[in-house]
């Protein structure tokens, strides 16, 4: 009798750790989920800061022989590229929050998938400072498509991720979690499409991302569908 109220004993005791334990590790989730809230949207601050850096400035040489709109006119091409690379961070930035907005909790996993997002964001703006040093090459365009199309599809594994290890909110329904999925892919789809446009000219390599529009009404009836 005493040696089976030992063993019930030393397994109540072992399921009372394995709650705390858990407990504990909930706790720290949550906050690394919160530390990544306030890192990331700092850095996406610091690349739409940067973005605006690689505009002409007040002390360029081209203004001392040009006029401010002579200078934006025969930049027209580069202007267009930064403002795709605008558009794109802001894009990423506002799914970066709709995603982190619908968590309750992160993990180291799911913290260095998001992190590996931001990384390849930022080699996509050294792609396009090159770009505007470079006049538009080839390898440059190619490099924004590889690493715009590598932010967006990690964002969607992380997502998928998170839904798998039941990091999304209770209140969220299977469908609203389809949702924002099929939200993340029209960019890195685009993206990818955008690559062998890099070898007829930069314009050409500009207009391929409107294919952002169709995509988005795909994905959108694919939504509405599941609802």
């Amino acid at each position: 009798m005493p040696k089976s109220m030992n063993f019930i004993k030393e397994k109540l005791n072992a399921i009372l750790l394995e709650k705390q334990n858990s407990a504990a590790q909930f706790e720290r989730n949550v906050g690394i989920l919160n530390s990544l809230k306030i890192v990331i949207n700092v850095l996406y601050a610091l690349m739409i800061f940067q973005v605006f850096l690689i505009l002409p400035r007040s002390d360029d040489e081209e203004l001392t022989r040009h006029t401010l709109a002579e200078v934006y006119s025969l930049h027209g091409t580069e202007l267009i590229v930064v403002g795709v690379g605008l558009f794109m961070i802001i894009t990423y930035w506002i799914q970066f929050n709709r995603q982190l907005g619908n968590l309750v909790r992160s993990s180291l996993v799911h913290g260095v998938l998001a992190l590996m997002q931001m990384f390849s964001l930022m080699i996509y703006l050294y792609f396009v400072r090159i770009d505007l040093e470079t006049d538009g090459t080839k390898f440059a365009l190619e490099m924004e498509s590889v690493f715009l199309a590598l932010a967006g599809f990690i964002a969607a594994i992380n997502w998928y991720y998170a839904k798998k290890n039941n990091m999304t909110s209770e209140n969220m329904s299977e469908d609203e979690k389809r949702a924002i999925l099929f939200k993340i892919l029209p960019e890195p789809i685009a993206a990818s499409f955008s690559f062998p446009f890099a070898s007829l000219s930069p314009m050409a390599w500009t207009i391929s991302f409107l294919i952002i529009i169709p995509l988005g009404f795909i994905f959108n009836k694919m939504i509405k569908k599941t609802n």
